[in-house]
């Protein structure tokens, strides 16, 4: 199943009331009450919700779930630097019992653990969806009688670590004797790794360098030297977001290094980033047959 993600709308309004009422309403059924007076209990309901969650998660994330051009679901998580927690996540009835939610919850796992913070949520114990959870590692902390408060540190059971195997990850023996700087070889050592990022408006967020891909040359045009040119992509969090524009990546152990970030992609598990270093160079051949580098294009 082919499931992707916007940000919650206006427009979304409507449907983010049906999906609400096709959830709770099974909860009012043995109240016996006429259709006209569980539709106004539940829009009172939905009212109440959404305020709440307003004034209790300011940083929330609401993302609309799809398949194809039908909304299915809304997943609404609020990330801050001490924690990522899990507001809700509901599925239509037609879209449930299917692994759309494990997958979810799995998306999720994954970027706390390549964050460095603690996935939290609240569940109320009839709920079946708590055995999802402890299945998938989560812990009670506590409870207040109505909820219990459930945290999850590191990846969960099968979920795999993006990076699980790529074979261009150094190891940290390794890591030690690479310089610091803008090279694939040193980024080559931050795979998998929180790094703290600063815009230059101060925004700060942090990102989690997933993947490094070495630039192709090009097929047509002047010929050229690759040189160290790569492209590496990140994962953030989904609020805030960072501008595109220079950052500086606070990174343990020296002076904060310059990147030039773009947000790519809204997914999931937050925004993706992209920063591409383009140090081709075209070629000229000398009248001796050596071959020199006459043009730098981009660093």
């Amino acid at each position: 199943m082919d499931v992707v993600s916007t940000l919650a709308a206006t427009e979304d309004d409507a449907f983010l009331a049906r999906l609400f009422y096709d959830v709770h309403a099974p909860e009012f059924a043995p109240l016996g009450l006429p259709p006209a007076s569980l539709d106004q209990l539940l829009a009172m309901q939905f009212r109440a919700q959404r305020g709440g969650y307003a004034t209790e998660f300011p940083n929330g994330c609401d993302h609309i779930l799809r398949v194809g051009s039908e909304r299915v679901g809304r997943i609404l998580v609020n990330e801050t630097l001490e924690e990522i927690r899990l507001v809700e996540i509901a599925l239509l009835t037609s879209y449930r019992g299917q692994g759309l939610g494990e997958w979810l919850l799995r998306r999720l796992c994954q970027r706390a653990a390549e964050a460095g913070l603690p996935l939290r949520l609240s569940v109320r114990p009839c709920n079946p969806a708590l055995r999802l959870y402890e299945r998938l590692g989560f812990r009670r902390i506590s409870s207040d009688g109505i909820n219990v408060a459930m945290e999850a540190f590191g990846p969960a059971s099968g979920a795999l670590s993006s990076n699980a195997e790529s074979p261009l990850i150094v190891t940290q023996a390794s890591a030690a004797d690479v310089p610091r700087g803008l090279s694939s070889a040193y980024f080559r050592t931050l795979l998998g790794q929180p790094i703290r990022t600063r815009a230059f408006d101060h925004t700060e967020a942090a990102l989690v360098l997933e993947t490094w891909q070495p630039l192709t040359l090009p097929a047509k045009g002047p010929q050229v030297t690759l040189g160290d040119s790569f492209v590496l992509s990140f994962l953030g969090p989904a609020h805030p977001v960072l501008p595109s524009a220079c950052a500086e990546m606070m990174i343990e152990g020296g002076e904060p290094l310059t990147v030039f970030l773009t947000p790519v992609a809204l997914e999931v598990g937050g925004i993706r980033y992209e920063a591409i270093f383009n140090r081709m160079a075209e070629n000229t051949a000398s009248q001796s047959g050596e071959l020199d580098v006459v043009t730098a294009y981009n660093l």
